[in-house]
């Protein structure tokens, strides 16, 4: 006589538990897609706060005379005092997050900073975040340089896909 009991599973897991590890699994595979996005762009964030500390000080150094006379490397000075932020130091050249070369140098009563070998999206981000006042202008590549903001449609259109350079000129 045959009783109705029921019958152990056989095998390694359930249905329902495969679908709980499926789940489990495209979970944590968002998590690492969003925290590379975050850790990805965290270079540009740095570079932003770097460049506006390098701004900052910048100004620091202007007397009653100017910054210094035209075409005065004013990189030395800056390092020297301790006012480069988290930028890259080699000897009396600055250097940002892609390896490019900044430089800093003296236009009489005005300065400008030139930042070289940007990725786009840095581009774009330093381009319309930096230079929000009339007094700094900002030449993406060489083009025109543009006084107060950029916005991020016009920053993407100067910005090429290779290396970019973008040079800032303030008060």
């Amino acid at each position: 006589m045959r009783t109705n009991t029921r019958q152990n599973q056989r095998g390694f897991l359930s249905l329902d538990g495969m679908f709980w590890l499926m789940l489990i699994a495209v979970a944590l595979g968002f998590i690492v897609f969003m925290g590379y996005r975050t850790f990805g762009s965290s270079d540009v964030t740095i570079e932003q706060s770097n460049l506006g500390t390098l701004l900052s000080n910048t100004k620091r150094l202007k007397s009653t005379t100017g910054y210094a006379t035209a075409g005065t490397n004013l990189a030395p000075s800056l390092i020297n005092l301790e006012a480069t932020g988290g930028m890259s130091i080699n000897g009396n050249a600055l250097s940002n997050r892609w390896n490019g070369a900044v430089t800093v140098t003296s236009n009489g009563m005005t300065f400008t900073i030139t930042e070289s070998n940007l990725p786009k999206n840095a581009c774009i981000t330093l381009a319309s975040n930096m230079a929000k006042d009339k007094q700094t202008t900002t030449a993406i590549n060489g083009g025109t340089a543009n006084a107060g903001e950029i916005t991020a449609v016009a920053a993407a259109t100067s910005c090429s896909s290779d290396a970019n350079t973008i040079a800032w000129t303030s008060y």
